[in-house]
């Protein structure tokens, strides 16, 4: 290390005790400030936001295997039949579908698109990995701009993980981990982190290119929770380590601890568990007087009132389905009306 990056690497040390001391002394209501900070994404995590009941997606299936019996072979009824099949939790079933509209309908985005999430869930990365890429290839921008940090999501599981607990004691302070850490890698050119930070000479300077990248992982990410499974462990953990990074005045380490609580509640692995838990302490506990109690208590909370607005949509979409209407239709009358979709 030359002596010019050796005073860097000291000045955005100091920088960063200056500014976590600094959000210590004002920082007296963080969960209020981090929802200010990110709206939408303590309800994204806790599951309030409307969101179809399983009987729709049983109805829905049964209308599109209807359809297609009729001899409609329309693109979207095969999207929406391979949809509800994979949300009623049969992702084979979801691939075949996509895979027979392939034939009748060659190269659309949509195919691409489902078929890359159908194989996450199969477990068959290179799959997901390649039909994802085509995705892109045929429309770069779609959903956002989400279909990028599914890709490097993908990517970031086959690498196994990378950027989970190796960083320099600068990283670390700064909170870059995990699939925040992969994000720099990438959008950074490869140069790795710690040339990342050295290269911006100073704490601020990356923290405001950070808060450009961070805009968009929050944006594809949420996506992915919002259309696929908003309690999926894999994206929590993804969600929590890009809240969690950069300085304290601009990140959600307490929104950042209740994504890996409840991704480790939701684990199935002991392993995993035991990791996901230590995170949510390491981020959750932080703040002066805050502790993972305290975490646990404002995410039950917060998890049994999506639980309620979920229990009403399944009521409304029950009581439609009885009445012959169309199930889609009301729903989206009534609830993506006021939504922030």
């Amino acid at each position: 290390m030359s002596l010019l990056q050796h005073c860097r690497a000291i000045l955005a040390a100091h920088l960063l005790i200056c500014l976590h001391a600094q959000a210590c002394l004002w920082d007296t209501d963080t969960i209020a400030m981090e929802k200010a900070r990110f709206p939408g994404i303590a309800d994204l995590i806790s599951g309030n936001f409307p969101r179809h009941s399983k009987e729709f997606y049983e109805w829905r299936k049964t209308r599109c295997e209807a359809a297609l019996a009729s001899g409609d072979q329309a693109p979207v009824v095969y999207d929406d039949l391979a949809v509800s099949q994979h949300k009623l939790g049969d992702h084979l079933a979801a691939i075949a579908t996509m895979q027979a509209k392939e034939k009748v309908h060659p190269g659309l985005y949509e195919t691409c698109s489902n078929l890359g999430t159908f194989y996450i869930y199969t477990n068959d990365l290179d799959q997901a990995e390649k039909w994802i890429q085509q995705a892109l290839d045929i429309n770069k921008n779609a959903h956002f701009g989400r279909e990028q940090y599914q890709l490097w999501l993908v990517q970031w599981m086959k690498a196994g993980k990378p950027g989970l607990g190796k960083e320099t004691s600068i990283e670390r302070g700064l909170g870059f981990r995990g699939f925040a850490a992969f994000i720099v890698e990438k959008t950074g050119g490869g140069r790795g982190l710690a040339a990342f930070i050295m290269e911006k000479t100073g704490v601020v300077r990356v923290s405001q290119e950070w808060k450009d990248g961070r805009a968009d992982a929050l944006r594809g990410i949420s996506g992915m929770m919002r259309f696929a499974d908003h309690d999926n462990p894999l994206l929590l953990e993804a969600l929590g380590d890009v809240l969690a990074a950069g300085i304290d005045t601009e990140n959600a380490t307490l929104l950042a601890a209740q994504a890996y609580l409840l991704a480790s509640r939701k684990s199935k692995m002991a392993a995993e568990k035991q990791r996901l838990w230590g995170l949510m302490q390491s981020v959750g506990g932080t703040v002066d007087e805050y502790k993972p109690r305290d975490t646990m208590r404002t995410l039950d909370a917060a998890v049994a009132e999506g639980a309620r607005l979920a229990a009403k949509v399944r009521q409304d979409e029950l009581g439609w389905i009885k009445a012959g209407k169309d199930v889609a239709a009301e729903f989206a009358a009534k609830y993506l009306k006021t939504s922030d979709k």
